[in-house]
C-alpha cells in the first residue's frame, strides 16, 4: 500500500527560474534515492504538491518541508492510501506555470488566487494536479 499527501505553501519570496530548478534536481536526486514519486507545482509564489511512497519516507520529508525556510503557510490538503502511483515515471514532476500557457481543459484557478491559497479544497487541487497525471 502507497500512502499519499497533497500540501500547499507559499514561498517566503519569490523563486527565480533557476532556484526551481535547483529545487527541481534537488528534488528528483533526494526523492528517486527513497522512492518517492510526485508532482510539484509553482506559480506566482504557490507551491501545491503531491508525495506518494512508502508511508514513513512520505511523512518524514513533509515534516522537513513544514521546516524549509523557503516555505511558509504549509497546509496539508489531502493524504490518503492508494494502490498504484499517480506519477510513476517521475522521481518528482515540476511543471513552472509561470512559464507555460494556461489555457487548459479542467484548469483550476487554485495558484491564480492572490488570498489564502491553504484554504483550497482537496478535490480541487486533486483535479489540478490530474491535469499532468501521466497515466492518461
Amino acid at each position: 500500500m502507497l500512502f499519499s499527501l497533497v500540501y500547499t505553501s507559499r514561498a517566503t519570496s519569490p523563486m527565480t527560474r533557476d532556484a526551481l530548478v535547483e529545487l527541481l534536481q534537488s528534488s528528483r536526486a533526494h526523492n528517486s534515492a527513497a522512492r518517492l514519486t510526485g508532482l510539484l507545482l509553482y506559480r506566482d509564489g504557490t507551491f501545491v504538491q503531491l508525495l506518494e511512497g512508502q508511508r514513513a519516507r512520505v511523512e518524514a520529508l513533509y515534516a522537513s518541508i513544514q521546516e524549509d525556510p523557503r516555505h511558509h503557510h504549509v497546509t496539508t490538503v489531502s493524504t490518503g492510501d492508494q494502490l498504484e502511483r499517480q506519477f510513476p515515471g517521475w522521481s518528482m514532476g515540476f511543471n513552472d506555470l509561470d512559464a507555460e500557457p494556461v489555457d487548459l481543459p479542467g484548469y483550476s484557478d487554485v495558484l491564480d488566487r492572490h488570498d489564502d491559497p491553504t484554504h483550497a479544497e482537496a478535490g480541487f487541487v486533486r483535479e489540478l494536479l490530474e491535469l499532468f497525471d501521466t497515466r492518461r
